[in-house]
């Protein structure tokens, strides 16, 4: 009868091997650094936008599309959305020095109500505290935006919206944000760190 003798004792493992494992950790890492940059390069790069003669300046988003062709001084939309594009407007209007921001926080109540389907006014906050420390209205809202083509058979999209108010040097500076009600708390730190930019 013959034994057979097994040796358990474990590879060892060699001080190449070692600094191998920790060097592909180490490699791990600054992929994963790198590539969380890139992501936050992706998502928050931006593009100025200047109108010296409204004295305005800001930074959007970079891929959104910009307008400055209708009664404001420009819209961006974000174009890659589906649905209810997430819109941020900025308009300028002449007011005389008795004009107060409730007075405009009115029209633009009463006009909305006439042009947007089912316009509801839900809350105002008069001490709306922007960046750079003024005081301004702010009014949060919602409709129903309906498809204007009749040939699509989709839903209404319930829209929130939220406008604030400033009335300087003789002029109402009235900054509108507009988002599906699905996506607005994700778009609304967007429209934040557009409003951190925003001179006027």
């Amino acid at each position: 009868m013959s034994l057979t003798i097994i040796d358990s004792n474990p590879t060892q493992v060699t001080f190449r091997q070692r600094w191998n494992h920790y060097l592909v950790l180490v490699a791990a890492c600054i992929g994963l650094v790198a590539a969380s940059s890139l992501r936050d390069n992706a998502l928050f790069a931006v593009t100025p936008y200047i109108n010296t003669t409204a004295g305005i300046r800001a930074l959007y988003p970079r891929n959104w599309l910009i307008d400055t062709s209708g009664d404001y001084i420009f819209r961006v939309q974000d174009a890659s959305r589906v649905g209810f594009k997430t819109t941020i407007q900025v308009a300028v209007q002449a007011v005389s020095p008795n004009t107060t921001t409730r007075n405009l926080v009115d029209a633009l109540t009463l006009n909305r109500s006439q042009l947007l389907a089912g316009y509801h006014p839900l809350s105002a906050d008069n001490e709306f505290a922007l960046p750079d420390g003024t005081l301004a209205t702010a009014v949060s809202y919602n409709y129903a935006a309906i498809n204007a083509d009749p040939f699509l058979d989709a839903m209404p999209v319930v829209v929130k919206g939220f406008d604030i108010i400033s009335i300087k040097r003789g002029q109402a500076v009235i900054i509108t944000f507009l988002a599906d009600s699905n996506t607005y708390s994700d778009d609304y730190n967007t429209f934040n760190r557009f409003l951190s930019t925003l001179e006027f």
